[in-house]
């Protein structure tokens, strides 16, 4: 491909056939690449233009091939901690890699991060046995490697979650589930911060250099006004601490505006003082419960987790999930 024939623009929130063009590309890709994945829900992604992340400031590009719209480049500049950082995500239509084009995104990105005062930038991609050829070429080396895991609720050894969740009861006297969707209960809201601002320090991260986000109140209550603005049905369970009043375990689940038939798991955090009572997996059994119970059309469940987090993964797996493939956690210099 004649370098002449790129051309590089930045997509506009003012711009819907532009969005929607950025959307195909990322489907096209994924589908080639992941086909099992649950597609991106095309209402979040036009609402994240009018209602950018919070924390960080985006901007998105195609990559024109003449007149055709061929690759996809997401930048995120973080804005209240890692400012040393560029998130990047790039996309590239399968009929038109091997052309140049996923190298020409990634000089943009780098020239627009050198600009912003980066030096470091990060990604994530399906695993490779070794680095690629495109990932060697930018200098990045894999700094976590992660693992997802699939839960078919069809499958689901119902007998077996319920002794699960019966045994940690057990081992919970003291404690008390609490249950919320997207409004964030704010007499718990200053243990929420403090929970999600341990999450890097308390999760394996292997050799990735990123520091601990300092998540305020205020912080989680601006997150949470983006999560209602892109559609994202959220379905979350805490556990208090009878004695003080306290949150001290928490977890997440999603369901997208035009993908119900699909949930993610995310974030799971114990505070390591109240470890041992198998918080955990109370919390995320009464999640699921709930969350099933409002959205009777998920049939998947998907979740991440660093493939060295035994613990995490051994809670999973008891619940259900089976391993599906590895990812990394690319991570370079600008």
């Amino acid at each position: 491909m004649a370098q002449s024939t790129l051309e590089i623009v930045e997509v506009r929130a003012d711009d819907p056939a532009a969005i929607d063009a950025a959307y195909e590309i990322n489907e096209a890709a994924q589908r080639a690449d992941v086909p099992d994945f649950p597609p991106e829900c095309r209402f979040l992604h036009r609402a994240t233009f009018a209602v950018p992340p919070p924390a960080d400031e985006r901007h998105v590009y195609l990559a024109l091939d003449g007149d055709t719209p061929a690759g996809t480049l997401q930048l995120d500049l973080p804005r209240l901690d890692n400012l040393d950082k560029a998130n990047v995500e790039l996309s590239v239509r399968p009929e038109h890699r091997r052309r140049g084009i996923g190298r020409a995104l990634a000089a943009h990105a780098a020239g627009v991060a050198r600009a912003a005062g980066r030096t470091g930038w990060l990604g994530f991609s399906l695993d490779a046995a070794a680095p690629s050829a495109f990932s060697a070429a930018l200098g990045l080396t894999n700094g976590l490697t992660d693992a997802r895991r699939r839960l078919l609720l069809a499958d689901v050894d119902e007998a077996a979650v319920d002794r699960l969740h019966a045994e940690g009861l057990e081992r919970a006297a003291g404690y008390s589930v609490v249950q919320w969707r997207n409004d964030l209960p704010s007499e718990y809201l200053d243990d929420l911060a403090a929970l999600d601002s341990s999450f890097i320090a308390e999760t394996p991260m292997g050799e990735l250099a990123y520091e601990p986000q300092n998540v305020t109140a205020e912080r989680m209550r601006r997150q949470y006004e983006a999560f209602a603005a892109w559609g994202t049905r959220r379905y979350e369970t805490g556990i208090v601490h009878d004695a003080t009043g306290r949150l001290v375990a928490w977890t997440a689940m999603r369901v997208a505006k035009t993908v119900d038939w699909h949930a993610w798991q995310l974030i799971t955090l114990v505070h390591p003082a109240h470890r041992g009572h198998r918080l955990g997996i109370v919390a995320k059994v009464a999640n699921l419960r709930a969350m099933r119970a409002a959205e009777p059309a998920v049939t998947t469940i998907d979740t991440f987790n660093a493939a060295s987090n035994s613990f995490m993964i051994s809670i999973n797996e008891a619940m259900g999930f089976r391993f599906r493939e590895y990812w990394s956690n690319w991570q370079g210099p600008i």
